[in-house]
């Protein structure tokens, strides 16, 4: 009869047949009453299999008149389902074809929200691949802008060059843009992680305030700092805080003109640490405070583009901190009415005084005298790369490969050696692999330079050999850090 009426059917025997057409595609299950197990342990999964989370198999269910349903256990769980229907016999044809057209097609749209899931996580997968490659291709030229930047600026006698600062300042808009980018990518997959230690807030935002803020630090506000609170300690990571704190300050610099005023409170409300960041700048509409968080939204586009920036900071900001399980707010007036992001960030116990330990100063560490190699098929990437090294007092020889690099080791023997990952024939990997098997190649200091860094990036290159894997365009202070030490860890 169904056959007659255009519907395809297939006969189960048995609950095994039964899944087994379920898992090829069925449009829905036509059950008779009769046919349902009357042991109480059996479930919807043991019957019709499981569903993934797309799916609800509409299922209707042939009932018989005056039937006690009490009697029949997994009857009274299975009706609670929203895909089930019954019908008691006897039914009217016209009825159980209708009820059977519309099961069907109810779960065509079910497969037709798959496949747009599908589609929608491929489309993620090749955006996020796209961000990676795109990073990777920018950070190239960033490195050879940056280095040949502090290669100038150690070498000229006036230290304080405008030009090589704008320049300066640029690079490091740029280099924030793709990080941003990047970050957001990886909120967004769950793939960040964070390294949280003790952390004294006031002291975290007062350092960003007075430092860290290139957009503040350049800016001619009025601006001030206000805690009440000598210390307030907190759990967190340090580096994504410094994110949070900068992005909100920059933003504030960003839309205020030099004329206003910018200040940041840190205080205590309860069992939190609050820092509101407050200006006078252009404010933000009414309509914009509910999506002022949304990644690619700001609230004056004319301006954002004469200032920078493609409106990612306060979506990873409100991202971060929601990942240290505080709040964001954003308040405003209106247009033209100033500011307001509060910050809240759960509190923790202060330490111990006695388990401090004394802060080293940096400025006291001077870098030593070592052998470093540089290992770039870029040439030019490569030339400034050393240049830059050897600023810090370095000895430096730069090879253009993996095969070069084994022929110079034994006779050069550099104790430290930097290694791009993507390079033609022999790889960063490979290369990595081969020098930890040459005489004395285990006590190498080795890490990678390269544009990639995706946390899976870290995590091969790790599996590979190397101790550290720094992303281009390496920072100075990261430098400073790994040449003031004798014996790098």
């Amino acid at each position: 009869m169904l056959k007659q009426s255009g519907l395809s059917c297939y006969v189960c025997s048995n609950q095994e047949e039964l899944r087994r057409e379920i898992a090829k595609g069925a449009g829905c299950v036509l059950m008779a009453e009769e046919a349902l197990p009357h042991n109480r342990a059996v479930t919807w999964d043991d019957l019709f299999g499981p569903e993934p989370a797309w799916s609800q198999l509409p299922v209707v269910l042939l009932l018989a008149r005056g039937h006690a349903q009490k009697e029949l256990a997994l009857l009274r769980t299975i009706e609670k389902r929203p895909s089930i229907g019954f019908i008691e016999r006897p039914t009217q044809k016209r009825s159980l074809i209708s009820a059977l057209k519309n099961a069907i097609e109810a779960r065509r749209l079910q497969y037709a929200i798959r496949d747009a899931l599908d589609a929608l996580q491929t489309a993620n997968r090749r955006k996020d691949e796209f961000l990676a490659v795109l990073a990777h291709e920018l950070r190239n030229p960033l490195a050879v802008i940056s280095a040949a930047i502090h290669i100038k600026k150690r070498r000229s006698a006036d230290r304080d060059d405008d030009m090589l600062s704008a320049i300066e300042r640029q690079t490091q808009q740029l280099t924030r843009i793709v990080d941003d980018l990047l970050e957001v990518s990886r909120i967004s997959r769950g793939k960040l992680e964070l390294h949280k230690e003790r952390v004294d807030l006031v002291a975290l935002v007062r350092e960003v305030f007075e430092k860290g803020a290139d957009k503040l630090q350049g800016g001619k506000h009025r601006k001030q700092f206000y805690a009440p609170s000598t210390e307030l300690f907190i759990e967190g990571d340090p580096i994504r805080l410094g994110q949070v704190f900068s992005n909100l300050l920059n933003n504030a610099a960003k839309y205020t003109a030099d004329v206003g005023a910018i200040d940041v409170t840190v205080t205590q409300d309860g069992r939190s640490a609050v820092v509101i960041v407050k200006d006078t700048g252009v404010g933000i509409p009414p309509e914009m405070i509910t999506r002022i968080f949304d990644i690619f939204t700001q609230v004056d586009r004319n301006l954002g583009r004469a200032q920078g920036g493609i409106g990612v900071g306060l979506s990873l900001t409100r991202s971060l901190v929601t990942l240290h399980g505080g709040t964001i707010e954003a308040r405003s007036g209106g247009a033209d009415k100033g500011s307001e992001f509060i910050v809240r960030l759960p509190l923790s116990e202060a330490p111990d005084a006695s388990n401090v330990e004394p802060a080293q100063d940096t400025n006291e560490r001077r870098a030593s005298q070592t052998k470093l190699l540089v290992v770039d098929d870029d040439h030019l990437v490569g030339k400034l790369t050393g240049e830059l090294i050897a600023s810090f007092g370095m000895e430096v020889r730069v090879v253009p490969g993996g095969a070069e690099a084994l022929e110079v080791i034994p006779n050069f023997q550099p104790r430290i050696v930097f290694v791009d990952l993507g390079m033609p024939g022999m790889d960063g990997y490979e290369t990595v692999r081969r020098i930890r098997q040459l005489p004395g190649g285990d006590s190498l200091f080795i890490a990678a330079l390269s544009g990639w860094g995706q946390a899976e990036d870290f995590e091969r290159s790790a599996q590979a050999g190397f101790d550290r894997h720094f992303v281009k365009p390496i920072k100075i202070s990261e430098l400073e850090n790994l040449f003031a030490s004798e014996l790098p860890a």
